[in-house]
């Protein structure tokens, strides 16, 4: 679960580095984009990017702090879904999931079902926090953008009027859509050459999500 999201956050950062170095005019909005990702409350991220021949789907929605947060990621192998509530986690994957990572009696027994992740765990889940996942992405230092060159373009996402940022010569097909609002909410990061795109929506306004009901939740053989 951390290696896919990890690999998200590379491309993502890639798609970003690759399109705002290109000049000032592009930094000028990234530096916004950054600033408005920063000052946010919640987000909602989805997407598919293809990684080595391999399709990552990822739809991840929650605050930025991380303590009510929805990701499910689907790697071409199974369906895994965690669920963060007040610092408890929850794991729900399917049964192609639990007969590759367990066994088929694992998987009878879980499918489907939430299982609570040990407080032990827990520290290895904080790649899961909205915040963590877009400080990542945005993470690059664009003190030098200022020296290059750039197109940014009026455009429109879903109807929404949008600035586009691409490469001006030699493009790869990276694109970052923002927000022509005054804002800059980040809305689309397309990825090299077209293998994906993460869509970023919901900015503030993620309703909450609530702790499984007990009759979800079973208990691992051992745990």
């Amino acid at each position: 679960m951390v290696a896919i999201i990890a690999v998200l956050v590379v491309i993502g950062g890639l798609v970003i580095w690759r399109v705002a170095t290109s000049g000032p005019s592009a930094a000028d909005v990234y530096q916004q984009i950054r600033t408005s990702a920063a000052e946010a409350k919640s987000v909602h991220v989805k997407g598919a990017f293809t990684e080595n021949g391999k399709t990552l789907q990822i739809d991840a929605a929650g605050d930025r702090a991380g303590t009510n947060t929805k990701v499910i990621v689907n790697d071409g192998t199974g369906t895994l879904e965690v669920l963060t509530v007040n610092g408890n986690y929850y794991l729900k994957a399917d049964a192609a999931f639990w007969s590759k990572n367990g066994s088929s009696a694992v998987a009878k027994l879980a499918a489907d079902k939430y299982v609570k992740v040990p407080a032990s765990m827990a520290a290895s889940m904080s790649d899961l926090k909205m915040g963590a996942l877009l400080d990542k992405i945005l993470a690059k230092d664009m003190s030098t953008a200022n020296k290059l060159s750039t197109n940014v373009e009026k455009t429109e996402l879903n109807g929404v009027p949008a600035y586009l940022l691409t490469d001006k010569i030699g493009s790869d097909g990276s694109k970052i859509y923002a927000s022509a609002d005054g804002q800059a909410r980040l809305m689309r990061l397309v990825g090299p050459k077209a293998e994906g795109s993460l869509d970023f929506t919901e900015w503030d306004a993620v309703l909450p999500v609530s702790a499984p009901p007990a009759d979800q939740i079973v208990s691992l053989p051992g745990s």
